[in-house]
């Protein structure tokens, strides 16, 4: 039998929730306030709380933050007579589950507490897959992988860490290139010098050429002042160059001398600075057939290419996505304030079922969109939304309708989807349950 807590400071809220809930097979223990709500949390463990917003002392609010820190995952539900979308958000923000608002109805009170329960004890079945140690080990800038080809990347990496040679990082989009190079950067004798970031497809060539090699006071009538450039920040550290095929013919030969004298020129200038950086570049084109095609420089590739590393896709490496979901699951938490740390049964299924064209990229994306949408501390299978790149294209069929007229058809065929549970169809309609009863009331919906 499960256990719900309701804290309500209203003696006859109190007694409909203790009264329903009881009949509906539940065990209820009440409270009438935040503090001694947040002690039967403490003393008696329940599997769901109900917590009114408006109560003396500590609001909903307070209750489900502290209760967030007690026992992370605890579903709570929040009831309210002030509904408005700031205070919706903000209790999900601090961890509810789920927001009703007042007058209570208590077949949509008790469709919530069924889901809640349901989540919270497929939770319990999880074992947690980001421990301790690994949150603490985990960083932004580290890259996952046990595959024989990452596990090669990462020897290569290792190895090119230790000199100053020029590196050139292939791969599709979203592959982890700019990743690999702040990895060589962090990683080895450049470590605590600049790393400085360039994206050649990002500027105007003239703008490029401005920021690269910078520029001395006069040097043209709008130079005011005098402009380092990257080369000349980066010192005797790291400048990345992304996108280096995008480079227009004029600035690769201008980056081919450089990289040949080892010293560059700032317009206005009256010095060479010498080049002190290493130089490692990215691209997603295949370079060598933009040599044989006379789009590239041939000399300018080989002196990029000392070293390369070519990144797979992901379609070639699931057997990593584990391991990346894991990872990208501790970097979200922190990015959207959340606490997801268990993985549902069948999402590593569904993810291995995908290509990924977009590579780790997509991935991080897809997991970002489902974790915001998570309400408990478990990544669930049905936030995740992936997209068929190959499906067919059917060809467009437009009708004049009213956006009340669409509305209606969509708000009907959701409802019957989910055989009218108004719970997820609020959830799946992005609309609060009031709404989506004023709306059922305005079309004439009927359950069929």
């Amino acid at each position: 039998m499960s256990k719900v807590l309701a804290i309500d400071d209203d003696s006859i809220i109190r007694t409909l929730m203790s009264n329903s809930l009881s009949k509906a097979g539940y065990e209820v223990i009440t409270a009438v306030d935040g503090e001694s709500g947040l002690q039967k949390v403490i003393q008696e463990k329940p599997d769901l709380v109900v917590t009114d917003f408006q109560m003396p002392g500590m609001s909903g609010l307070d209750v489900i933050t502290e209760i967030q820190r007690i026992q992370p995952g605890l579903p709570v539900i929040l009831l309210t007579a002030h509904g408005d979308v700031a205070l919706t958000i903000k209790s999900i923000q601090v961890g509810a589950y789920d927001f009703i608002e007042k007058p209570l109805q208590m077949q949509e009170l008790l469709e919530v507490i069924r889901n809640g329960l349901e989540i919270s004890y497929q939770s319990q079945t999880l074992t947690e897959t980001i421990s301790p140690e690994i949150r603490k080990a985990i960083e932004d800038n580290l890259l996952v992988g046990k595959t024989p080809v990452m596990r090669e990347i990462f020897k290569n990496v290792g190895r090119v860490s230790l000199n100053r040679v020029n590196v050139l990082i292939t791969g599709e989009t979203g592959t982890g290139k700019e990743l690999i190079a702040r990895l060589i950067h962090f990683s080895g004798i450049t470590r605590d010098h600049p790393l400085v970031v360039v994206n050649c497809s990002a500027l105007h060539e003239e703008i490029l050429e401005n920021e690269l090699f910078g520029y001395n006071m006069g040097a043209f009538p709008a130079a005011i002042s005098d402009k380092k450039g990257k080369f000349e920040q980066a010192g005797e550290g790291t400048i990345f160059l992304d996108d280096i095929s995008e480079l227009s013919d004029t600035m690769q030969t201008r980056l081919l001398r450089v990289i040949q004298e080892l010293e560059f020129e700032k317009p206005g200038g009256d010095a060479p600075i010498p080049l002190k950086a290493r130089i490692i570049a990215a691209t997603n084109k295949d370079l060598e057939a933009m040599v044989k095609n006379g789009k590239f420089r041939e000399e300018l590739y080989y002196r990029l290419k000392v070293f390369t590393i070519a990144m797979p896709p992901l379609k070639n490496r699931k057997d990593d996505i584990e391991e990346l979901v894991k990872h990208l699951m501790q970097k979200l938490n922190r990015k959207l304030n959340k606490k997801v740390l268990k993985i549902g049964n069948g999402v590593l299924d569904l993810l291995h079922s995908h290509d990924w064209p977009g590579n780790v990229r997509e991935l991080e994306n897809t997991l970002m969109q489902a974790m915001i949408m998570t309400r408990s501390d478990v990544l669930e299978k049905e936030h995740i939304v992936l997209l068929n790149r190959n499906a067919p294209v059917e060809p467009e069929q437009f009708e004049l309708k009213s956006i009340a007229d669409i509305e209606k058809v969509h708000i009907k065929k959701v409802l019957d989807k989910l055989k009218w549970n108004k719970v997820e169809a609020s959830r799946v309609l992005d609309i609060t349950r009031p709404t989506l009863n004023a709306k059922i009331a305005k079309y004439g919906l009927k359950h069929n």
